[in-house]
């Protein structure tokens, strides 16, 4: 799917924002050039991408941000993860012996969506730390839906290629259809151009008259109306009573670095953090970049840590000692454990990060996402906003630390993450994809740090992913010895095509001499654009 050509890394001293789209990125550099900050920009782009790209995210779903402050050197985490509603039950879905849901009813319908959080946590990011209003930041995205633009490489890709997505969604929920299908009811390819009205108009009104448009007015009373109609869980209440969280990151070391990173309700920092820790006492350097005998010693430590996630869950419901999670005695019994069989394959990859960093040295590292494509497919008529199917990143069977409670915020494996040196940033980064958001991170932070490659060339490298089980994934880029020799020593091999959004759409800033050296992901229509 990738589009290799659009793909090119970037360089300033001004300002980086790199992005799952170049429109997006270039409205976050466009705001800088007009007083904002990271912050500022980092909440154009989010609200850009939501239209250029909206299959990944949108005001319809959430996420988790990360904020590092120059002036004072203080990190915060920003959570405006979507929440269960009200209604919502631990038994509200019917389970299959397997676990898994009948009918997809959390992937696919009223059942499937969490409380969007989007607009909250933008706020208060703006609020706490912009220079700029809602309303100034809004304006690209505004435009850029009002006045239409391009289909992309990849949406192209998505509308042409995964029937799904408007045979079982856009048909299945007019709406979406009405919104993002032509006419006819056929799909764009992709150069041509869609105008967004409806949702040109909720991003304008609510940027312009605030977040009680969205929690309490229109959106909230045309949400109400469609649930109640359609036997949704979701109710105006619920949108009333949610509140974005600040929280206080996670801090780790890797060799001389310092890694700030996510805290619960994310598993991903957790585990950034265990992985790297680990990986200290292997010379990584040494048995070089994905060889046989690297894939195997990283798959060895990444098999029990993915099963240490089901330690993590959100903070505000359960038990989660993150300061055990990442102490020395914890990650050194993670060493040579048992890990068993992977389980149930949540593949969610449809999400995206953004990494800015402006002049003064702010940064944000933000991961968001409507979960799946285009979420749960629902469309809240007149807004054009299609809301997430985040409901389906619980356990869907009761009495787990991760199952559904009214109010409670699944499990996450974002990871928005910042490398410190001598207390200075060194690297941005973060990815989409789901479980396989960790991997990336992971892979793409060892390119740079242990195997020595440009920010665009870590981003670039071919990946591998494990958690568990036999079957090792990998793109088929990794050369045909090395998958023979994994095989020879028990693993399984999964082949995937080059450049395959599988395996993440990682976004990443590299800071050498005072130069911000941005990187995209080709998966995921990446572009940089320096100030």
């Amino acid at each position: 799917m990738a589009d290799l050509t659009r793909v090119r890394d970037a360089k300033s001293d001004k300002g980086m924002a790199t992005s799952a789209n170049p429109l997006a990125s270039q409205a976050g550099i466009d705001i800088m050039k007009k007083g904002g900050n990271a912050i500022d920009a980092a909440a154009a782009v989010s609200l850009a991408l939501g239209v250029v790209a909206p299959a990944f995210s949108g005001m319809g779903g959430g996420g988790l941000m990360l904020v590092h402050i120059a002036k004072t050197g203080e990190n915060h985490v920003i959570d405006y993860r979507e929440t269960a509603p009200g209604l919502a039950t631990a038994s509200m879905y019917r389970t299959r012996s397997d676990g898994e849901v009948e009918g997809d009813e959390n992937f696919y319908g009223v059942k499937a969506p969490g409380v969007p959080g989007n607009p909250a946590g933008l706020a208060l990011a703006l609020k706490k730390f912009g220079r700029l209003s809602l309303a100034d930041v809004a304006r690209p995205a505004v435009s850029l839906a009002r006045n239409g633009f391009p289909v992309s490489h990849l949406m192209g890709a998505i509308f042409q290629e995964n029937q799904d997505n408007y045979q079982r969604k856009f048909k299945a929920f007019p709406e979406g259809g009405k919104n993002l299908l032509k006419p006819d009811g056929t799909p764009y390819k992709k150069g041509e151009t869609i105008v967004w009205k409806d949702y040109a108009n909720t991003i304008d009104r609510v940027s312009k008259n605030g977040t009680a448009e969205f929690y309490e007015g229109f959106v909230a009373d045309s949400l109400d109306k469609f649930m109640t109609a359609n036997g949704g869980p979701m109710r105006k209440t619920d949108l009333l009573n949610y509140k974005p969280f600040m929280r206080k990151p996670l801090v780790g070391t890797f060799r001389d670095l310092q890694i700030v990173t996510l805290c619960p309700p994310s598993s991903g920092g957790i585990a950034l953090i265990q992985l790297l820790k680990l990986f200290e006492s292997l010379d990584l350097k040494k048995t070089g970049h994905n060889t046989s005998e690297t894939i195997e010693r990283m798959s060895k430590a990444l098999g029990p840590v993915y099963k240490a996630r089901d330690l993590v869950a959100d903070p505000d419901f359960e038990t989660v000692d993150s300061a055990k999670l990442t102490s020395a005695a914890f990650i050194k019994g993670l060493q040579g454990q048992a890990y068993g069989v992977e389980g149930a394959r949540r593949d969610g990859s449809h999400t995206t990060h953004v990494s800015v960093m402006d002049a003064e040295g702010n940064i944000v590292s933000l991961t968001e996402s409507l979960e799946c494509f285009f979420g749960s497919g629902v469309v809240v008529p007149g807004t054009g906003m299609f809301l997430n199917d985040t409901m389906h990143d619980f356990d869907s069977v009761p009495g787990h630390l991760n199952s559904v409670a009214p109010g409670k915020r699944p499990k996450s494996s974002m990871t928005p993450t910042i490398f410190f040196k001598n207390g200075k940033p060194v690297l941005v980064v973060g990815s989409a994809a789901g479980p396989r958001i960790i991997t990336a991170v992971l892979q793409v932070a060892l390119n740079v740090f242990e195997h020595g490659m440009e920010v665009q060339d870590a981003i670039n490298a071919p990946r591998f992913h494990f958690q568990g089980g036999k079957n090792i994934r990998m793109e088929n880029r990794i050369p045909q010895d090395i998958q023979n020799e994994l095989k020879r020593r028990g693993y399984g091999i999964e082949l995937h095509p080059d450049y395959d959004l599988e395996f993440g759409g990682v976004q990443a800033i590299l800071v050498k001499d005072g130069i911000m050296h941005g990187g995209a992901d080709p998966r995921r229509d990446g572009g940089a654009v320096g100030l």
